[in-house]
């Protein structure tokens, strides 16, 4: 499903002052429908759903899906599969106690990104209203970092529950959206990504449907001199789609931020359908958020301008 598989890769590309509950106490990051009992000495993000110690390069992210989600995720939940994302699996996973859960599989691995290795785990849940995954990065050689003894530990205090209204969650994400150019609000995920369509499903496939991501950052914003580079490095990296090209790249100024607009074509990876392809990313001095567009590309004329509208209408909270 490229809906899925696309803002998954979203969220990755983004990924390489609240407190936290008690020692015993499970929290659900922003509201959300999956929570657990945070390690020592992690708070909760205000850039993304889960809980760091940005001092020490750790994080915990919880990523919310749609429940058609875990099937295409659970087929490629094994060390080849991780292996296409970077990731090195220490085995094949295992079952894995989640409360509230109908299934739930973990894997242990390791990345290396920008020079630096992390110790990951990653657990897959499936439950009746949702597929979730919770995601821990631990980089290597940190002095008073996590055990593995630590992050298991709170692994198994994982527990599923009734997710907030998508009107709640909306209202939670660290950037605004004034103007949706009827476009329909679908899903957020991991509190920092908002997934608008037009049509009648949530889960688009073969390009059937214009898909509209809007991701905030998970990380610092880039210097100026790179914003360029960095808005085309996120544009060619997308998946679900192939033979990305750019057509246009400008930038400009204003409301007090840099607006870096790209827009081209590519195919649909599974139908081969031409696609057209936006991405509109407003900058602040050290955060970002970024829109993109998606639509069969004889579709460009009829949802561009109505992108383009929603996209301006973006500010960081």
């Amino acid at each position: 499903m490229r809906f899925v598989t696309l803002y998954l890769s979203v969220l990755l590309f983004m990924l390489v002052g609240i407190q936290s509950g008690s020692a015993q106490e499970k929290v659900f990051p922003g509201g959300s429908g999956v929570g657990l009992v945070p390690p020592s000495g992690l708070v909760l993000s205000t850039s993304f759903s889960g809980f760091e110690d940005a001092a020490k390069g750790t994080s915990i992210v919880v990523t919310e899906l749609p429940v058609e989600a875990y099937a295409p995720i659970a087929a490629k939940f094994n060390p080849e599969g991780l292996r296409e994302t970077g990731i090195e699996a220490a085995g094949p996973p295992q079952d894995w106690p989640v409360e509230g859960a109908v299934v739930s599989k973990l894997i242990r691995g390791s990345q290396t990104a920008a020079g630096i290795k992390y110790r990951k785990w990653i657990v897959l849940v499936g439950a009746k209203a949702t597929t979730a995954m919770v995601t821990v990065q631990i980089p290597d050689g940190v002095a008073g970092g996590l055990s593995d003894a630590d992050v298991e530990n709170a692994l198994r205090t994982i527990a599923v529950r009734t997710p907030p209204s998508l009107e709640e969650q909306i209202a939670a994400l660290p950037f605004k959206l004034a103007d949706t150019a009827g476009f329909r609000p679908v899903r957020v995920i991991a509190g920092a990504t908002y997934l608008l369509t037009e049509g009648p499903n949530d889960v688009a496939a073969n390009s059937s449907q214009p898909m509209v991501i809007i991701a905030s950052n998970l990380n610092t914003a880039p210097e100026p001199a790179a914003r360029m580079d960095f808005a085309k490095q996120a544009f060619a990296s997308l998946t679900g789609i192939k033979d990305v090209r750019s057509d246009n790249e400008t930038s400009s100024q204003a409301d007090g931020a840099e607006w870096v607009e790209i827009d081209g074509s590519a195919k649909d990876s599974a139908s081969d359908d031409p696609l057209y392809v936006a991405q509109i990313a407003r900058f602040e001095t050290s955060r970002y958020v970024r829109a993109i567009l998606i639509v069969r590309h004889s579709e460009k004329d009829k949802f561009s301008d109505r992108f383009r509208k929603l996209a301006k209408s973006m500010t960081i909270n």
